[in-house]
């Protein structure tokens, strides 16, 4: 018997944004509405993400943490609390931060941002000792660096502690902040097989998503000092996040915090099948993945991201159409084994049939 394509599961590979909550997130909700935990978050009376914030910067290694609604609101914050207006932030030339974000930096804060070209989305630290200003009157001061690791647009790259510290050395010799985009930060610990907080002990702030693979509904923490978290807590009102019984939102991300870290490995065996199964398609480029995401090369083929897009979804398996000659392929919790191994075989159907 043969199946249609149209009673077979949606594949969704856009993002590691369409993962659904887990059943033991839902009760978790269910339990702080009970407990009588819940509290006016603006003034630090929710019990329960008071417990989420302490939870996150311990994992993290820093002194105090933020519940904040999104990454891009923690990135923002971070820059924000600071740097001042007029500021210059260096920063990866392909990085959310600068490219995805919707200009915050500069329509918020009047900081300025100066793109620099990185290898596999890292920022070589002689590249940045040469981006920054000298003190002159007639060029912006140089404020911060920002990376992002994982790298999404590189590929989901893993950015080691040793590359980290080397860009930290710099950043201390010029007396930089430096801001870690941590929002696949347990994709690069889990990757590399160590604890989350190597990866930002010497960085100021960090910005950690929960609501990628880690399966949380929504929600972001950004962690560092107790005085940048008292900083960001005032951004945070500014920008429209105070939050009032908000631990319905913290509940499942301490879920995300407990018990959605390891099977992360599950995605990254997901990408790395994936890529075992479609890097010989003639024309086809694509790199062995570091952790989740695989970008697909399609300069040598007669299709862009569009037409790929719309190809498969006619075999019900989703990617953005946005890229031009690169298609992104995110894996995720909700996308098994044997769907990953579908896609493999509908990707060879499409690509080697031109």
């Amino acid at each position: 018997m043969t199946v249609s394509p149209a009673s077979m599961k949606i594949v969704d590979l856009r993002s590691d944004t369409v993962t659904q909550p887990t059943d033991e997130m839902i009760e978790a909700i269910v339990q702080a509405h009970k407990s009588g935990r819940l509290g006016d978050d603006v003034n630090g009376e929710d019990e329960v993400i008071n417990e989420l914030q302490e939870k996150a910067a311990k994992i993290l290694g820093k002194e105090a943490a933020l519940l904040v609604t999104s990454g891009t609101q923690g990135n923002v914050i971070a820059l924000l609390a600071q740097a001042s207006r007029g500021d210059e932030i260096v920063i990866e030339e392909r990085s959310h931060t600068y490219l995805y974000e919707a200009g915050a930096m500069s329509s918020l804060g009047g900081l300025f941002p100066k793109p620099v070209k990185g290898t596999r989305g890292y920022i070589l630290p002689e590249t940045l000792e040469e981006a920054i200003n000298p003190d002159d009157a007639h060029l912006a001061k140089t404020a911060m660096v920002v990376i992002e690791n994982t790298h999404n647009y590189a590929g989901g790259t893993v950015i080691t502690p040793n590359q980290v510290n080397a860009l930290t050395s710099v950043a201390r010799d010029y007396n930089l902040k430096i801001h870690c985009d941590g929002a696949r930060l347990f994709n690069a610990a889990v990757a590399l097989g160590i604890p989350a907080k190597q990866l930002v002990e010497k960085v100021d702030s960090v910005q950690i998503c929960l609501s990628k693979g880690l399966s949380a509904p929504v929600g972001s923490i950004i962690a560092g000092t107790e005085e940048f978290i008292h900083d960001g807590h005032r951004i945070r009102k500014k920008l429209g996040g105070g939050m009032r019984q908000a631990g319905i939102i913290a509940a499942p991300m301490i879920v995300a915090l407990e018990k959605m870290v390891d099977r992360l490995k599950d995605d990254h065996d997901n990408a790395k099948l994936l890529y075992e199964r479609i890097h010989d398609i003639p024309g086809l480029s694509v790199e062995k993945p570091d952790t989740n995401i695989l970008f697909l090369g399609l300069d040598d083929l007669p299709f862009d991201t569009m037409k790929l897009s719309e190809e498969l979804a006619k075999e019900n398996i989703l990617i953005y159409g946005k890229y031009g000659k690169r298609a992104r392929m995110v894996l995720n919790r909700m996308v098994n084994h044997d769907d990953t191994v579908r896609v493999a075989e509908v990707l060879n159907k499409i690509l080697r049939d031109e």
